[in-house]
């Protein structure tokens, strides 16, 4: 088969995909034509089909836009990641969904793959029967090649139960682990897609240090609510639409932490730790962590243990927080400490795919 040289180059990360165009095979066979985003813009080459204006396009979870699609008597398939070959920059059970008007959310690899994947559900939501594909090596579609040298399959569903999606969204809601039945393609398997409540963070303390981290952590995906004696603080948050809950000396604390929520207490006037960081130890918080220095920290194990917190509690408590502690910009420290945060959830909170 004659192809030309590489068409284009798109740049993902560890995802780069290289598109050459195969002269000789037909228009489908190319997948909506990736090789076409020569004659666009960078940005229409990031982003593909216009995706609804309603919902973040780069999401991992995509649930509630085929909720809200539905309202809206649209057709939509759930397009999930779950076979790999090689190395993936996304996990198995990553998802999209693509609506019949072209709409879509989420992301298997951050490069043309998105657009070939929307292509081919909107062929397979006309053709109105599931399917699983094969992209990458081995694939028929020889436009798409990652330059991994690996592969990945994805199931496209078509035939999604809004009551289904309806029963997941609000197990999620009631912050409850949720899942959703993936049809296999070809043999009478399923999977199931596991689903998580939307990670959560307490910020608890005052400064500039705060205000960015809920900043950043709101911009990762991330509930963010703000416990604060300083108005000053508490109103940078509502100005920013953030959650902030007004807290003073001495009154009890009542931390609403699950297994999701991460806790991490900011204040340089450790005074105000004594009777809410015991608090937040009692609860199932995946993540606890204090911001100060190696000797601030084994002070507040001594006001730990004065309390009589069992060491087993004590020794959840993460400080000095942050995987590069010691920062000396607000930025530096938020930065440090979301990634902290972010690194323990990966490693405790599993989202994915199992076997039906």
């Amino acid at each position: 088969m004659k192809t030309s040289p590489a068409a284009a180059t798109l740049l993902g990360g560890d995802d780069q995909v290289r598109v050459t165009r195969s002269e000789s095979a037909p228009a489908a066979e190319r997948i909506g034509d990736c090789t076409s985003s020569l004659r666009q813009s960078p940005m229409e080459k990031a982003v593909g089909l216009v995706p609804d204006s309603t919902h973040e396009t780069i999401v991992d979870h995509v649930l509630d836009f085929v909720r809200d699609r539905t309202r809206f008597g649209e057709k939509l398939a759930i397009v999930t990641l779950v076979a790999i070959d090689g190395s993936s920059p996304r996990p198995l059970g990553a998802q999209m969904a693509v609506s019949e008007t072209g709409q879509w959310v989420g992301y298997l690899s951050g490069g043309c793959l998105e657009r070939a994947v929307v292509a081919e559900a909107l062929a397979v939501l006309e053709e109105g029967a599931n399917r699983r594909v094969r992209y990458g090596r081995g694939s028929k579609y020889v436009d798409i090649r990652l330059s991994c040298g690996g592969a990945m399959e994805v199931v496209f569903d078509v035939h999604v139960a809004a009551t289904e999606v309806q029963r997941a969204l609000g197990a999620l809601e009631r912050r409850r682990p949720a899942f959703l039945r993936i049809p296999d393609v070809g043999s009478d398997r399923a999977f199931m897609r596991r689903y998580l409540p939307r990670r959560r963070l307490m910020i608890v303390g005052v400064g500039p240090a705060a205000v960015f981290l809920g900043r950043l952590a709101a911009q990762s995906g991330l509930e963010v609510v703000l416990y604060s004696p300083d108005a000053s603080t508490r109103n940078t948050f509502s100005r920013d639409n953030l959650l902030s809950i007004p807290i003073r000396a001495g009154a009890a604390a009542d931390f609403d932490a699950d297994p999701w929520t991460a806790i991490v207490f900011m204040f340089h006037d450790h005074d105000w730790e004594a009777d809410l960081v015991p608090a937040a130890l009692a609860t199932s918080a995946f993540y606890i962590g204090a911001m100060g220095s190696r000797s601030t920290h084994n002070e507040r194990i001594r006001m730990l243990e004065r309390k009589g917190v069992a060491p087993a509690l004590v020794a959840r408590l993460r400080s000095p927080c942050g995987v590069s502690p010691g920062g000396k910009t607000a930025q530096a420290v938020a930065v440090s400490i979301l990634a902290e945060v972010l690194q323990i959830d990966q490693a405790v909170n599993r989202e994915g795919l199992d076997a039906a």
